[in-house]
């Protein structure tokens, strides 16, 4: 494989091996990637340009063999010019290529990658212009949509020849112009052509929050600015505003590891068999949360600037505390009045009993939110809001959490290697973990002490600060990494891997 570089046109160009090993395979890779090498933002303009000077050289060239074309082209809805580099060998073939698509009533242009595959005999590699014709206005917007193109025939290109016109449908007629290369073949062939979402202002985003101004390119005046896809509501006219957006759909996979400090809230016991009832602790120590969660993330735009998610994921961890209990009212649920020959009065009385709590976790999560989000002139705002709950493989322990994260940061072009977001602001999270169990306390003299136990436990403190980046590689594939901690007694690192479609 090689980039396309004489022209600078971004696509891949094909040459064989000298076994073709592989042919097969590799044009059918082709075929379903299409010209898929992102154009830098800062390049764009110089590459339309070009487009635009060879389909004006085109026409030009095939006019002047063919004076009727004039009026076939004011007559038509519009055209496509490109040009297409092809490959045959004895069986398979593909040919890749970019053009312009002009819309024949208000001259709006839309770029299209047209990569293709054939099979039959023949042998050569060339490069040929061609421009398609397009009579009506349904197939014109079928070809602005993207569309696959069928068609059976021979064709022969020896160096720089003249124009030959073929019709491929009723409502469609295409002139070749030869302008490099041999090839002879009689196949049957499809074609795929596809919008070049780099050089097509169509309000897609190169970045993965909705935004004005902060592309760093202008929008293209004749361009169709039309948003061809469901969501979001509202899609259209925040286009016609200005505002570019983002792919609707996304898929991520999270990592994340938190650590905090809890708070007893309140504590119910039962002894020996007896019902749990509340039971005023004395103190307790040690009690830490922590926790490694990996989510499946899916969500969609359904506004402009309102996205919203579901998360699924699974979650381990523990959460130990050592509560210190009052022996004496121990021994008032128990029904012992002291001095008593039951062992434990001596174990009880006027002491601070340590119940030792370990409590493990593991099981599915769930989770719903939005993100409210907007950007402007490089710099943007974004608001996630979350609620989460844990639904633990056994009935000890259940969790339940709600998030909030304001950020404000700023974006920065790095041309062909995306952009990267770097953001700050806060964290805040209402996280409870109810704990439910058994501890036996072993008795000096007598049978072990059992002890029943359900802990409702918050976390101790509910805001810290947050930092972070976010890397669009391309508009469709990100990774982002965040640290919350800082002040208070939460630490907590997230990764992300995101896909836009």
């Amino acid at each position: 494989m090689s980039r396309f570089e004489d022209e600078k046109f971004y696509c891949v160009s094909w040459s064989p091996s000298p076994l073709t090993r592989c042919a097969f395979a590799g044009l059918l890779l082709a075929l379903l990637a299409g010209c898929a090498t992102q154009i830098p933002r800062s390049e764009r303009e110089a590459v339309r340009e070009r487009v635009d000077t060879l389909a004006r050289e085109t026409i030009t060239a095939l006019v002047a063999e063919n004076p009727q074309l004039t009026s076939e082209l004011e007559e038509s809805s519009g055209y496509l010019a490109a040009r297409v580099s092809a490959t045959k060998i004895p069986v398979v073939g593909a040919g890749y290529g970019l053009g312009v698509l002009v819309d024949g009533d208000d001259g709006t242009r839309t770029y299209l990658d047209v990569s293709g595959v054939d099979l039959g005999v023949g042998l050569g590699q060339a490069s040929v212009r061609a421009l398609v014709l397009i009579e009506d206005e349904q197939t014109f917007e079928s070809f602005r949509s993207g569309k696959w193109v069928s068609s059976a025939g021979s064709f022969a290109v020896s160096g720089e020849s003249g124009a030959s016109a073929i019709r491929t449908g009723e409502s469609i007629k295409t002139y070749y112009l030869g302008e490099s290369g041999t090839a002879l073949a009689l196949t049957s062939r499809i074609v795929k052509l596809s919008v070049n979402e780099d050089l097509t202002d169509t309000g897609l985003s190169d970045i993965s929050i909705p935004s004005i101004g902060s592309d760093g390119e202008e929008h293209v005046e004749d361009a169709p600015r039309q948003w061809d896809r469901k969501l979001p509501f509202l899609a259209q006219k925040v286009i016609n505003l200005g505002y570019d957006l983002p792919l609707p759909f996304g898929i991520s996979l999270i990592y994340g590891n938190v650590e905090q400090e809890m708070l007893l809230d309140s504590l119910s016991v039962g002894l020996n068999g007896s019902e749990k009832q509340p039971f005023e602790f004395v103190a307790f120590e040690n009690a830490v949360a922590k926790n490694d969660t990996v989510q499946l993330k899916l969500d969609a735009w359904l506004f402009p600037f309102m996205n919203v998610f579901g998360l699924v994921g699974r979650i381990d961890g523990e959460a130990p505390v050592d509560v210190l209990l009052d022996g004496n009212g121990m021994l008032d649920i128990l029904g012992i009045t002291c001095p008593s020959p039951d062992p434990l009065c001596p174990f009880l009385t006027d002491r601070l009993i340590t119940l030792p709590i370990t409590a493990p976790f593991s099981g599915t999560s769930y989770g719903l939110g939005t993100v409210l989000a907007g950007g402007w002139n490089n710099w943007f705002i974004t608001l996630p809001i979350s609620a989460t709950y844990a639904d633990m493989d056994t009935t000890q322990t259940e969790g339940a959490a709600i998030t909030v994260t304001p950020r404000v940061g700023r974006l920065f072009n790095l041309e062909r290697n995306g952009t990267v977001a770097l953001f700050a602001g806060g964290n805040y999270l209402d996280a409870e973990l109810d704990v439910s169990g058994t501890v036996f306390l072993p008795v000096p003299g007598g049978d072990d002490l059992r002890v029943d136990y359900d802990i409702e436990q918050k976390n101790k403190d509910k805001w810290n600060l947050v930092v972070g980046g976010n890397w669009d590689i391309t508009r469709r594939w990100s990774v982002a990494l965040e640290y919350n901690g800082f002040i208070g007694s939460r630490d907590a690192l997230l990764g992300s891997a995101s896909f836009r479609f």
